[in-house]
């Protein structure tokens, strides 16, 4: 991050810079790691510090239009008969949890179905924050 602080390293180029310049002497068994197991570094690293903005700025948005979710369709008086959503939206905040979670352990967005699902669920959650659901 510190030699490429705008653009990064480039998508899916973490494995040449680490193998090829930054893997320690102690690393040498494991010098093919594709990605830095970590959410905040993987955008860093990929992308520099205006992708991480953008991953934080992709992942807080994904909060905010959970918030907005929850407060339309979580019944304000439990044992109420209310809509069908609080299910989905409990699989969502415990999907936007997980992701967050592996993502501090191993990959969390850049690979093709990582960003599908993400782009699928915030897709659902954006309408559901923005509907009145199905007629």
């Amino acid at each position: 991050v510190r030699e490429h602080p705008i653009t990064g390293v480039g998508l899916d180029n973490f494995l040449y810079a680490y193998r090829g310049r930054y893997i320690l002497d102690a690393a040498w068994q494991e010098p093919d790691l594709s990605h830095p197991h970590n959410i905040v570094l993987d955008f860093a690293t990929r992308l520099g510090l205006l992708g991480l903005l953008a991953g934080l700025w992709l992942f807080g948005g994904w909060a905010l239009q959970l918030r907005q979710a929850a407060r339309r369709w979580l019944p304000k008086h439990p044992g109420r008969a209310s809509s069908p959503w609080p299910p989905v939206i409990a699989g969502l905040l415990a999907a936007f949890g997980q992701g967050l979670a592996h993502g501090l352990v191993d990959h969390s967005f850049f690979l093709v179905d990582l960003a599908c699902a993400f782009f699928l669920m915030l897709a659902i959650t954006v309408w559901l924050a923005e509907s009145e659901g199905l007629p």
